[in-house]
């Protein structure tokens, strides 16, 4: 894993930079939406995560890995509320 450090300028509004080889090396892109994660034990340091533009087919296999295991689970979930 290689560690990158570049200084940047806290803005107007409190804007931040990502810069262009930090993006570039973790694949950001321009309009993606990020998390920012801040540690009270570690004031000096926050955590920038990327979020899923989407979350279809994130479980999928979890209920079944064809259409004949997902109906068995939904028979038993339908079961066990009767």
């Amino acid at each position: 894993m290689s560690t990158i450090e570049l200084e940047t300028m806290i803005r107007a509004r409190n804007q931040v930079t990502i810069p262009k080889e930090v993006a570039d090396a973790r694949g950001f892109r321009e309009g993606q939406r990020v998390l920012i994660v801040v540690d009270d034990d570690q004031p000096d340091q926050f955590i920038v995560r990327r979020l899923r533009d989407s979350y279809a087919g994130l479980l999928a296999g979890v209920y079944g890995r064809n259409a004949a295991e997902r109906d068995a689970y939904i028979r038993g979930e339908s079961e066990a509320w009767s």
